[in-house]
């Protein structure tokens, strides 16, 4: 379940997260929210049920409670059964209540969709782009699926156009060191250098040593990673590492970084926790445990104070306020 609450655990790691670490200032470059008139909520789990925008607000003033949050980048949450429309266009009513040109979105989007709506969208500003997922491909394995499975080159072409950004959960077991994976990102974001192309979870790097293929993608200005939901330090190291911080961005992934868990590299896998079953005393949230582990990768590498402005709102500002 969400926790809407901290208790004192939680409160003294979140002190030993932020304190003297996180700036005045913090942009979310991954937040959820979903309407659920607008899909099939049959198959979720109940927390999905809790995802307006004025939770995910709620919920992001938890974690910074004396920040300020002058923007956030969010996308509806990855349901299998959507209308298009409906779903997308009920978050840019409530990010057009926010009035400012920090609050984006980006449209949920499967390959059949075609790119016509979301052209039309992005033209007349009501989405800085999209987000596709692995679960709108024809297979019945979407991990293992290839990146242009779910990621067509239509929906390229429309970011392309607009300096749209492009939020990709990698797929596949060696995320972006798999072969194919970073075949079609070398190959798709040379021929369209204005999209802005975000890999979350330091480009799904759950098992932290995926994250050392990000050294063949160090060329390419137009790929950044986002920090959501990695509890080890060791990804977040060699993203900073290898791209730098203005390539590193802040993200929260609510709702998961209100649920008590943690994600641990296994071998050559990864395997996630979760209370009460790991045990409620033993596990805080999410969003607690990833950033003190980013705040371990920036100390253990010594990036100076700009570094730490930029990943939490510098880098996410440039990137929703203007094109490469």
């Amino acid at each position: 379940m969400l926790q809407k609450s901290l208790n004192q655990v939680d409160q003294e790691l979140l002190r030993q997260a932020t304190e003297d670490f996180v700036p005045h200032e913090v942009i979310d470059i991954h937040g959820h929210v979903l309407d659920g008139q607008h899909c099939d909520t049959s198959e979720l789990e109940p927390y999905l049920h809790e995802l307006s925008f004025d939770s995910y607000r709620k919920a992001i003033e938890m974690l910074f409670p004396n920040r300020a949050l002058p923007g956030a980048l969010v996308f509806p949450f990855p349901v299998r059964k959507f209308d298009v429309a409906g779903l997308n266009v009920s978050m840019f009513h409530e990010l057009e209540r926010m009035n400012s040109p920090l609050f984006r979105g980006l449209a949920l989007a499967a390959p059949d969709h075609g790119p016509e709506i979301f052209d039309e969208w992005m033209q007349a500003g009501r989405c800085i782009g999209l987000k596709p997922y692995h679960y709108y491909t024809d297979r019945s394995d979407t991990l293992q699926a290839e990146l242009e499975e779910f990621v067509p080159e239509w929906m390229w072409e429309v970011c392309d156009r607009h300096h749209g950004i492009l939020m990709v959960h990698l797929v596949r077991d060696g995320a972006v060191s798999d072969p194919g994976n970073r075949e079609a990102i070398l190959r798709l974001c040379r021929k369209y250098p204005s999209c802005r192309l975000i890999l979350p979870h330091i480009a799904r790097a759950f098992n932290f040593r995926t994250a050392r293929g990000l050294k063949d993608l160090v060329d390419l200005p137009n790929v950044f990673v986002d920090t959501s939901a990695i509890t080890e330090s060791e990804g977040m190291k060699i993203a900073l590492d290898v791209l730098g911080p203005p390539r590193v961005l802040y993200g929260s992934d609510f709702p998961i970084s209100h649920l008590r868990g943690h994600c641990s590299t296994t071998g050559a896998g990864f395997y996630w926790f979760y209370g009460p079953e790991a045990g409620d005393e033993v596990l805080t949230l999410t969003g607690i445990d990833s950033l003190l582990c980013l705040r371990e990768a920036v100390e253990s590498l010594g990036l100076s104070r700009s570094d730490v402005e930029a990943i939490f709102h510098g880098n996410a500002r440039r990137l929703l306020t203007s094109s490469l």
